[in-house]
């Protein structure tokens, strides 16, 4: 009897620990990432800096195996670059390669843009605009507290929920694995200052874009989609005269 009530006690037990629940260590892995992406994006690492393994590890008070995945995750993104014999480095973009990512993003933004509106009603479409509108409601927020990282944050899921309302996963997938989607973050952070008045401006874009998106024609969204994107290579080549004036 006694053995009965001890082992009833002891599934009490075990009872109760089961209802904690699990570490979740992808979080801790997801927060090194974040923490490392934010600091590139808002300078204060900064391209071709060398970084180390040991002091990001001692900076945010958490062993090498998070950093070290999330370094590798930031490569893959291209974040950081890692030099096998020479080290680790923040990436620095080559100019050239910016304008041919544009090119790809609005070969697939363009594809994604028209498939959405072939597979959306127009109630669908309408929500879909809905989303994007409230995406930019939250990056005039951003830009009010000054705050680059959420813009960038919300400028990738803008362009991201547009890629997947053609509700196309191989295209969705193309998207992220051709590291497209990094193009936002790297040509905000390297073409425009992060001013309160260049954030707002930022939104604004998106904004024009959105009403002529409402409009579900197909060749005017498209125009309005490619003038959104390749405008900044204009930008690219303002900050190539600055960086050699000879090119002029």
């Amino acid at each position: 009897m006694e053995r009965l009530k001890a082992q009833s006690e002891n599934n009490s037990l075990l009872s109760n620990i089961r209802l904690l629940k699990k570490i979740d260590r992808s979080s801790l892995r997801d927060q090194v990432l974040t923490s490392i992406r934010n600091a590139i994006i808002i300078g204060k690492l900064k391209a071709s800096d060398k970084i180390s393994e040991i002091e990001l590890s001692e900076q945010l008070g958490v062993s090498r195996t998070p950093v070290r995945e999330a370094i590798r995750t930031l490569e893959l993104h291209g974040f950081i670059e890692v030099h096998p014999k020479n080290g680790t480095y923040i990436a620095s973009f080559d100019l050239e390669e910016l304008k041919d990512g544009l090119h790809v993003r609005v070969a697939l933004e363009e594809l994604a843009l028209k498939q959405a509106l072939e597979r959306m009603n127009s109630q669908d479409w309408g929500r879909h605009c809905d989303h994007l509108a409230s995406l930019i409601q939250s990056m005039f927020a951003a830009a009010d507290e000054l705050d680059p990282v959420a813009d960038i944050e919300l400028d990738m899921k803008f362009h991201t929920l547009m890629m997947d309302a053609a509700q196309n996963r191989i295209l969705s997938r193309s998207w992220k694995l051709s590291g497209a989607s990094n193009f936002i973050w790297s040509l905000e952070h390297v073409l425009y200052p992060h001013t309160k008045n260049e954030l707002r401006e930022h939104a604004k874009r998106h904004l024009s874009l959105l009403e002529v998106l409402r409009g579900r024609n197909l060749k005017t969204c498209q125009n309005a989609l490619r003038h959104h994107i390749l405008r900044k290579i204009n930008d690219i080549q303002i900050v190539e005269t600055e960086q050699d004036p000879q090119k002029v």
